[in-house]
């Protein structure tokens, strides 16, 4: 589609300037229409310089990758079909019998879709073609030279997000790629387009480093147990949990217990948490310990406020206001 759309700008692109000369210089409005796009889009009207009586040459200007495969000129109708590497296009225009308007149709089809525009176009002066052209390619130099470094631009942003995602464990950091599994095929167009090659070969590899780390105790904690992390290594949480709680008892992981083993860390919380003052300076590793332990069933208890009601009696009165908050957590 890029080789035809170009097609279609090559006949509205307009120069700022246009020196005098034998050649031919017209007003053309042109209306693309797209299916799904509004019908008031890619409305424009442009001055664009023709070489005088060459209509083959002048409607095909801009387009050398492009073939002629038919031209027909009867009176004042030019037909002409052209082919390119991306779709094909087919051209309908009618002169006035002066041949300072003129009227059309290009039609254009490829495979990632069709598309119509109408142009309209009147002589409205002299211009010089090869100066005219010279300033069009100078624009269309610097338009890709801009896309070009936007790409990069992108390309390096895309790169440093992924690198960020492995270091900090954050999967969605790593943007589609931590999706890769759920979008068949774009993550590998990714790398093979040239302009995210090397974004998108670095992010696929990180991300492999990542489902590598996300099983690991170190990893997996770090990674705060996200279920997309699972989602994207195509793992379960309950499979890690069930791998690494039991180590993480053995050498009492007081952290990772806290936060992803309940069972382990019940009967560590209630030999150490239960009637410990909150409020005294006196700090240990099992501070931190009963602090999360009470945070992360606190937030389970929101979600089930039925459970656990009943064992709230059997925690006595005489424990601080910081032993009060883990009530219902010890019962026999």
């Amino acid at each position: 589609m890029q080789r035809i759309f170009a097609l279609a700008v090559a006949l509205a692109f307009g120069a700022s300037a246009f020196a005098a000369g034998n050649d031919e210089l017209w007003e053309v409005s042109t209306q693309m229409n797209m299916p799904g796009l509004p019908a008031s889009m890619g409305a424009r009207t442009n001055k664009v310089c023709t070489e005088k009586g060459d209509a083959k040459k002048a409607m095909s200007q801009g387009n050398d990758k492009c073939k002629v495969t038919d031209f027909k000129q009867s009176g004042n109708s030019v037909h002409m079909a052209m082919s390119c590497p991306d779709g094909n296009a087919v051209l309908d225009t009618t002169y006035n019998t002066a041949r300072t308007e003129y009227k059309g149709t290009m039609k254009m089809t490829s495979k990632h879709g069709d598309m119509t525009m109408t142009m309209a176009g009147r002589k409205v002066g002299a211009c010089d073609a090869q100066q005219a052209k010279g300033e069009r390619d100078a624009k269309t130099a610097a338009l890709v030279g801009q896309s070009n470094a936007a790409v990069a631009k992108m390309d390096q942003e895309q790169l440093d997000s992924c690198t960020k995602a492995l270091d900090t464990m954050q999967v969605n950091t790593f943007g589609i790629y931590a999706y890769c599994n759920q979008n068949a095929g774009q993550c590998e167009g990714m790398v093979k387009n040239p302009g995210t090659k090397r974004s998108g070969t670095a992010c696929m590899a990180n991300v492999a480093e990542y489902c590598k780390r996300y099983q690991t105790m170190d990893g997996f904690f770090k990674a705060k147990g996200e279920e997309q992390g699972a989602k994207t290594c195509n793992i379960k949480t309950a499979q890690v949990k069930a791998t690494h709680c039991p180590r993480a008892a053995q050498t009492e992981n007081l952290p990772f217990l806290a936060r992803f083993c309940p069972a382990e860390a019940k009967p560590i919380a209630a030999a150490h948490c239960a009637g410990r003052s909150y409020t005294s300076r006196v700090k240990d590793k099992y501070t931190t310990f009963c602090g999360a332990y009470l945070t992360k069933n606190e937030t389970e208890d929101e979600d089930k406020p039925a459970q656990k009601k009943d064992a709230k009696a059997q925690i006595t009165e005489s424990v601080t206001q910081g032993v009060n908050k883990i009530k219902g957590l010890f019962g026999k």
